[in-house]
């Protein structure tokens, strides 16, 4: 054993160590890690110089200790004792963790028990306090019972009597007992009958929200289990008796269910020929109808899947390859993959059957020219002479009117009713007279729906909205003619607090269908949407429609309408139309026979000046973050571009953004402004203002409509001269 020496000094501390660390690497391999005293160090005389020898000058030196007793730890077991010790913290972390996630377990599994059972209680009084309430509730129950689990055990079946005269199958039947389907409607009272008994071809026309869904949909699925019975079509797993389907959560789930069974697989592969096909315009609509077909078909055995564009094209392409039973999709999606020569879409002149929903817009010149290579592919030689074809659209029967002026040259007064259906027909191309069924009314849109306009200037549109959401709360969606203004409007918005969702068709599929199930859900809702929405989507109570910018054509303005007022509740459809509009406005009204044109929404102007201070400091804001951020993203493509590339970046194609501070500045003050400005209400403590309930044009006291319009138009004149 060596005896270890070391000198306290400030200068000379590290001499020790270094001769130390020299030792331990040349004389033991390196093995020794550190030293450990086993007693204290004991200080020595420090004898410096001699008789002959000068003492030389140590600076900063304390004294000279030494160590005779002490132990060597190796390198090995200094890491075991670090391990163990480390392992120890480890183990008492996890306990930790461990204890605070089954605290945090308890806590949420009493949180569930108490939401279900005050959900549950909820139910229980609807239920017990008026008995007339019970078809209220089949309707509204998602909205009060969140659990899907209560709410499958409060619902009972209904009473299906109704149903009993229109050849609807028992799986069918209950299914709509339990979604609570009393009664059909009336589009489906006199459609069902002739589809299933007669099997004939259908044209259906009826309002937005009249049932026309189930109106094709029941007889697709009982011809398609008459089929499996006949053995006409393989059956697979899903068929055997007693099979439920899964139900999707979401109308606008896009997640399709597939067999379980790996046998059942193999064959449904083994099937060649589709049998059903269900076309729609918009991807939303083709996942809406695919889940309402599923929810009545749950005990049918049959299998439905939709096929649509913004998702993954190689899981459809697996689904197609197990042999669905009905496929619903978009022409698009659907022409690709059969243009890709996938073998379930090879056949599609041997279609069974076949859906076109909102035909008339999908059949206009010049729109899916997908679908002409779909219906040419299932018209061609060899065609099945028994397929059975179903035509619906809330438009379908509806004819432009021409322009008032008699006689004028070069003016045609547009198609007839039966002229439209007959050159339908042959596009199509139905075998057999198709038996029609026209509910449209005159008024076109919805019984309950009321209709209205606010004559304004283009910079104006902006005041009278923020007016109108302040004013009348519920589920609103606003309608525009362009992408931009979608934009616009939701910076707008954001800014003043009201949350707006949007849907376009720019957006990537997943994201649409998530700002949809967001829209559903929340009664307060508002969502700003092109015309990609205008179709077929059954969002329920929607109170308000607003059609920011004029519609041009009166199919748009019915269709975008037809999202309010379904199923016979109420609602509003109301349009702001500018000068420049006018056009438009009148060609809408003269279609739907509208002389007098729509009447006025009546706006109370005392209130509109703080409204005008509130919107043009959110338009500020707007604008300028706009700046900010379009200057940010300009730069950070060249330079992420340059870096990607390792080149040079000359300044010169940057944009300078000295003013970006000053900017910000600004944009704070205003939004300091602005909130204040928000914290204080803009009506007063009882204010009700009360849209359009009554029939009739309303105006305003001694004036008419078109001097409104007209006086409207020399303000702005006078605005910019």
């Amino acid at each position: 054993m060596f005896v270890c020496y070391r000198f306290i000094a400030f200068a000379y501390m590290h001499i020790f160590f270094s001769l130390k660390e020299v030792y331990d690497k040349t004389m033991l391999g390196g093995q020794v890690k550190s030293i450990v005293a086993n007693q204290n160090w004991e200080s020595i005389p420090l004898v410096v110089g001699g008789r002959d020898t000068p003492a030389p000058k140590f600076k900063d030196l304390i004294a000279f200790e030494e160590l005779t007793d002490y132990s060597l730890v190796g390198e090995k077991q200094e890491t075991k004792e670090k391990d163990i010790t480390t392992s120890k913290k480890q183990s008492v972390a996890n306990k930790k963790r461990k204890k605070d996630r089954q605290a945090k377990q308890k806590a949420l599994k009493r949180k569930l028990f108490l939401n279900e059972l005050e959900n549950k209680t909820k139910c229980d009084a609807i239920l017990t306090s008026n008995t007339n309430k019970k078809q209220k509730l089949v309707e509204n129950v998602h909205a009060t019972c969140n659990n899907k689990q209560i709410v499958e055990n409060v619902l009972e079946p209904v009473d299906t009597a109704a149903w009993n005269s229109l050849f609807v199958p028992e799986p069918i039947l209950k299914s709509l007992s339990e979604l609570g389907f009393s009664k059909p409607m009336p589009i489906q009272e006199q459609t069902l009958p002739v589809a299933i008994r007669d099997k004939r071809d259908i044209l259906g026309a009826a309002e937005t929200g009249s049932g026309k869904t189930l109106a094709f949909g029941i007889p697709l699925l009982h011809h398609l289990m008459e089929d499996k019975e006949r053995n006409l079509l393989p059956s697979t797993a899903k068929d055997l008796p007693g099979t439920v389907v899964e139900e999707p959560s979401s109308d606008f789930e896009d997640d399709d269910p597939t067999p379980d069974d790996e046998k059942s697989n193999d064959n449904s592969a083994a099937r060649k020929v589709l049998p059903a096909l269900i076309l729609t315009p918009t991807r939303e609509l083709a996942i809406q109808v695919k889940s309402h077909l599923m929810k009545i078909s749950k005990y049918a055995g049959l299998w439905v899947v939709s096929v649509v564009g913004g998702m993954a094209s190689q899981k459809q392409t697996r689904l197609l390859s197990k042999g669905p039973d009905v496929v619903v999709a978009t022409p698009g999606r659907l022409w690709e993959l059969m243009d890709s020569g996938h073998p379930y879409l090879a056949h599609l002149h041997k279609l069974r059957y076949l859906v076109i929903d909102e035909a008339d817009r999908m059949l206009e010149r010049g729109h899916f020219e997908d679908l002409t290579r779909l219906l040419d592919a299932i018209k061609r030689r060899g065609a099945d002479k028994k397929r059975q074809t179903y035509i619906f659209s809330a438009t379908l029967t509806t004819v432009h009117q021409g322009p008032s002026r008699k006689n004028v040259k070069g003016v045609s007064e547009g198609p007839t009713k039966s002229a439209k259906l007959d050159k339908l027909v042959k596009r199509i191309g139905m075998r057999q007279k198709p038996h029609v069924v026209d509910l449209t009314t005159n008024k076109v849109t919805a019984e309950k729906l009321s209709e209205a306009k606010i004559i304004c200037d283009v910079s104006e549109k902006d005041f009278y909205l923020y007016y109108f959401l302040k004013s009348y709360t519920g589920r609103t969606l606003i309608f525009t003619n362009s992408i931009d203004c979608i934009f616009r409007l939701s910076g707008i918005l954001e800014v003043l607090g009201c949350r707006p969702l949007h849907i376009h068709a720019k957006m990537q599929q997943r994201q649409r269908l998530k700002h949809l199930e967001r829209f559903q859900a929340d009664n307060m809702s508002v969502m700003i949407a092109s015309d990609v929405a205008a179709r077929g989507l059954d969002i329920p109570d929607v109170k308000h429609v607003i059609h920011y910018q004029v519609p041009r054509t009166m199919e748009t303005y019915i269709h975008r309408s037809g999202r309010s007022a379904r199923s016979g509740k109420d609602g509003l459809s109301l349009m702001f139309v500018s000068a420049e509009e006018m056009v438009f406005y009148k060609r809408v009204c003269r279609s739907l026979k509208k002389d007098d044109g729509m009447p006025l929404f009546l706006v109370n102007q005392n209130y509109m000046a703080a409204v005008r201070k509130r919107v043009n400091i959110a338009r500020d804001i707007d604008k300028m973050s706009h700046k900010i951020k379009k200057t940010n993203l300009h730069n950070d493509w060249f330079i992420k571009n340059a870096e990607a590339m390792e080149m040079a970046l000359d300044e010169d194609m940057l944009i300078k953004n000295d003013d970006d501070d000053e900017l910000k500045q600004v944009i704070s003050s205003k939004k300091q402004q602005l909130a204040a400005l928000l914290k204080k209400p803009i009506f007063p403590k009882g204010f009700s203002g009360k849209f359009i309930t009554q029939t009739g044009e309303l105006s305003l006291p001694g004036i008419k409509t078109e001097n409104v319009f007209n006086n409207r138009k020399k303000e702005s004149r006078k605005r910019r001269n």
